[in-house]
């Protein structure tokens, strides 16, 4: 009996403290003086280059806030701390940390990772404990159909990021006919070809051929063979940069043109251009954000006003999609925050879905699950050996070069 009672009065205790902690954790969030957030990056593995842009994303929104004394959190402003951790670019590394930021840290908001397939892993995490979490760079559509309530990307999803490269299609003198779509087999690519592919038929094009070669190949010249037998007049390509750089030269050697070749990449990024030189020459990609954009919004005017104070803050530093993405996600969660006048997660949720407002990233409106449904992308075409925006017509800095020049 006493060792049952004994057993009881240790579970109950175990319980009480656990309640205990819990409650004292909320009451720290609902009395702190300051917005604690955390962000569980990648800033070493393999996502560590593209990590450390997005956290420089973050860091400029932080000290931008800072330096205007806070968010605007009802009739105060808030300073906001931003707590990193490295995820080592793991997905369960990635989980444990966030577990930690919001259960240790205290955290009330969650700044997300890099890539889909970590973000997966821990927006589960913030879904367990109702933290919202921004995820400007996971843009898998698989998760936003899972049901969460707490995640948000400003960012296009990957199944509509080629859309606008093919509605570009149909504004060219003579618009092509045929199409063809090539990529390695794995989860993006795999995602953009599909999407692609469905989107073309629906515009009218004939799909000619598709394929889905070996991830890693490093021979793809059966692929440029079977795209000079079914001549597409356009070629869109779905997979990585190195690939994709492959698959151009042996296009070259072989002479197949088609009359647009287009990726699902941005293609200003330097290793692509440096690799090609002038075969890059008319060659079109996508990117979710482009400096020429003019979109306007608060806290940070403009497109022009973001890179010039993003390249004083960061030692001369071009920003890139990735980092401007990461300030868009956080300037999100602030506009949201001050919309709610409260630091309470449910309630900026409810906030974040009523937001219909433009930022200088692009137009912000979240449906339930997360998703900016007016968000796109955009098209740009290398001219004079560097990305051009070109599509849409609003923020285009020059015209299409349509058909492209045959590779030299």
């Amino acid at each position: 009996m006493h060792r049952r009672t004994l057993v009881k009065s240790v579970a109950a205790l175990g319980l009480a403290t656990l309640l205990g902690a819990g409650t004292a954790a909320a009451q720290e969030k609902a009395t702190q003086d300051k917005i604690k957030i955390g962000a569980a990056v990648s800033l070493t593995g393999n996502f560590a280059r593209e990590g450390h842009l997005l956290k420089n994303g973050y860091a400029y929104w932080e000290k931008l806030v800072n330096d205007a004394g806070g968010i605007k959190v009802g009739d105060k402003k808030m300073p906001v701390e931003v707590i990193y951790y490295d995820d080592e670019s793991k997905p369960q590394t990635s989980a444990r940390l966030t577990e930690k930021l919001i259960t240790e840290d205290g955290v009330g908001f969650i700044l997300g990772p890099y890539s889909s397939g970590i973000a997966t892993a821990t927006a589960a995490i913030s879904e367990k404990y109702k933290v919202i979490t921004m995820t400007p760079m996971a843009t898998a559509d698989s998760l936003y159909q899972r049901g969460y309530k707490y995640i948000f990307c400003p960012a296009p999803l990957a199944s509509t990021t080629l859309d606008p490269m093919l509605a570009l299609l149909k504004t060219v003198k003579d618009p092509p006919k045929t199409i063809a779509i090539a990529g390695p087999d794995d989860l993006f690519p795999n995602v953009f070809a599909g999407a692609a592919q469905k989107k073309a038929e629906a515009e009218g094009l004939k799909v000619v051929y598709t394929t889905k070669y070996p991830k890693g190949s490093a021979d793809l010249s059966s692929v440029a063979t079977a795209l000079k037998e079914s001549n597409p007049d356009v070629l869109i390509l779905t997979g990585y940069v190195q690939d994709s750089i492959l698959l151009i030269k042996t296009l070259q050697t072989l002479k197949v043109n088609p009359k647009l070749i287009g990726f699902a990449f941005a293609v200003g990024i330097p290793d692509f251009l440096n690799a090609l030189g002038p075969a890059a020459e008319d060659l079109f990609g996508v990117q979710i954000w482009d400096p020429a954009l003019t979109y306007k919004g608060a806290v940070v005017a403009d497109s022009a006003t973001y890179v010039e104070t993003f390249k004083k803050q960061f030692n001369g530093e071009t920003p890139t999609y990735i980092t401007a993405a990461g300030t868009a996600g956080a300037l999100a969660l602030q506009l949201a925050i001050e919309k709610a006048g409260s630091i309470d997660p449910v309630k900026v949720r409810e906030a974040m879905l009523q937001l219909d407002t433009e930022t200088f990233f692009g137009p912000v409106k979240f449906n339930d699950a997360g998703v900016d449904v007016k968000a796109s992308a955009v098209v740009a075409q290398v001219q004079g050996g560097k990305a051009v925006p070109v599509y849409p017509a609003a923020i285009a800095a020059a015209p299409v070069v349509y058909p492209r020049k045959p590779f030299p």
